[in-house]
């Protein structure tokens, strides 16, 4: 790599002290005896301390004791396998156990010293010890190993960054980003590193393309709006931080992203309970619920996550009828209220007109979730639909507006906010907040059917109309298009 090389000498020693301990891992691992205990425990397993085993694994979550006891077996069956070793690294690297996943990852190098994938997560492993001239003379290596892959080098570009190596991270940032399939992450990285080494007119070039493309990439918003700040352009510097919030960049390659996938914590679990209701499995979700019941007992989350599934189901009645038992445990817990509001208002919507008593409770559900939890975005937005369906728009508008506040890149929000304007009779607020959604955000069409019917209360109808024409020819089954068209006909939103 030349100049540009990461200048890391090995250290000997310490290859000839990992060897050793591989070494000793797996000649201890061929002399064992697969199998468990007769009662179907792992007794056997950690009485047995030359497999890279946790001292305290008693300790761990359920489901990770579980999974790590699992791949522990398959190891001995399987001790010269690079792949087992490989695995199991993984499984310690995902669950925060960087130094098991080393000795795991030392063994599967030695059965296989070229392996691309173990050498980097072992990397990852040194960093997150902070052993950085371990971690960076592996990441070297795997840039030798395999020079068509584009996350190490802009992974390793990172960590110069923060040796202070500006011009060595630049290089490899600039080395990761190959046409014509480009790694964004190198061009967000390399974007990062022109700022830092005072070239924001570089920067903005760099992250200007990439945000138009990637609207939502908030930490290249904020990226863009401190370069834009350097040069001046305090506006537009003001929109990217706005829309940015507190997001910072973040790199995820594809490696480490598999390893995350390895994790089995009951926060993991849950993930999957709510993927699957997500895709309608509803009932496969409400069986993982219940084994979860079996191996955690009855956590909170595991109920929590029960009350979802009942609302993706649609099953509102049942969630109401479960919510109180929750709410009375964790009368502190915010998300059962939000949950109970949501549930309340589906039904009262029910019925034509909305059921009075329903819309109150959602109110009232969604007031108290707010008081628990202020900054709770999904809590104001609950409470803003609500209070709209109760016809009390002002109030409405004003929930919406701390939506805003508190999520402003999230574009719904802005048209929520618009919208009760609208109906709350401000219509030039209501174009307002849609002329700075079109420069925000780009044009849309639910932008523009709210500036139709904001139009329909200036008298404008003509102009109205020919938006929603508009509208229609871009996207004809779009939700807003007959209800935008009844207020055209009526002569109000």
């Amino acid at each position: 790599m030349g100049n540009a090389s990461l200048k890391i000498a090995r250290s000997v020693c310490s290859r000839r002290a990992g060897t050793v301990l591989a070494s000793t891992i797996i000649v201890a691992a061929a002399t064992m005896v697969a199998g468990c205990g007769g009662d179907g425990t792992s007794e056997s397993v950690e009485a047995r301390p030359s497999l890279p085993t946790p001292s305290d694994l008693e300790g761990y979550d359920a489901g990770v004791r579980m999974e790590v006891i699992a791949a522990l077996q398959r190891l001995e069956a399987a001790e010269t396998d690079p792949v087992a070793w490989s695995r199991l690294g993984d499984l310690y690297l995902a669950h925060d156990r960087p130094a098991l996943a080393i000795e795991c990852y030392d063994a599967s190098l030695l059965l296989e010293p070229d392996g691309v994938r173990p050498r980097y997560l072992r990397a990852w492993a040194h960093h997150d010890q902070g052993a950085l001239d371990e971690a960076r003379a592996d990441i070297e290596r795997v840039i030798e190993l395999d020079p068509g892959a584009t996350h190490p080098k802009w992974r390793a570009a990172g960590w110069l960054v923060e040796a202070g190596e500006l011009e060595a991270a630049a290089t490899l940032a600039e080395a990761s980003i190959t046409p014509p399939d480009v790694d964004l992450n190198g061009v967000r990285m390399l974007a990062s590193i022109r700022l830092d080494q005072g070239r924001p007119e570089d920067c903005v070039e760099l992250l200007e393309p990439l945000v138009r493309s990637r609207p939502k990439d908030r930490g290249s918003h904020y990226v863009l709006g401190r370069a834009k700040q350097m040069l001046g352009r305090t506006e537009e510097a003001a929109r990217h931080l706005r829309l940015a919030g507190d997001a910072r960049s973040t790199f995820g390659d594809p490696w480490l992203n598999e390893v995350m996938a390895r994790r089995a914590d009951l926060a993991a679990r849950l993930i999957t309970v709510q993927q699957r209701s997500n895709e309608d499995r509803h009932d496969e979700a409400m069986d993982l619920l219940r084994s979860l019941s079996e191996m955690y007992g009855p956590r909170r989350e595991i109920r929590y996550a029960e009350l979802v599934v009942l609302a993706n189901r649609g099953d509102h009645a049942g969630l109401l009828e479960a919510v109180p038992a929750l709410v009375e445990d964790e009368p502190a817990w915010a998300l059962p209220r939000f949950r109970e509001a949501q549930s309340a208002l589906a039904v009262a919507r029910a019925v034509v007109p909305p059921d009075v008593e329903g819309v109150s409770r959602a109110v009232d559900a969604a007031e108290t979730g707010i008081a628990l939890a202020p900054g709770a975005v999904e809590g104001h937005e609950l409470l803003g639909e609500a209070l709209g369906t109760g016809g009390r728009w002002f109030e409405a508008a004003e929930a919406y507006r701390r939506c805003v506040d508190i999520a402003p890149f999230v574009a719904r929000h802005h048209v929520q906010l618009a919208d009760a304007l609208a109906r709350s009779g401000d219509p030039m607020a209501a174009v307002t907040v849609v002329d700075a959604m079109d420069r925000d955000f780009g044009r849309s069409v639910d932008a523009a059917l709210v500036r139709a019917r904001a139009f329909v209360l200036f008298g404008r109808i003509d102009e109205a109309r020919a938006i929603l024409e508009q509208c229609r020819r871009a996207l004809p089954g779009h939700p807003g298009i007959p209800r935008t068209d009844a207020a055209i006909r009526r002569g109000r939103p």
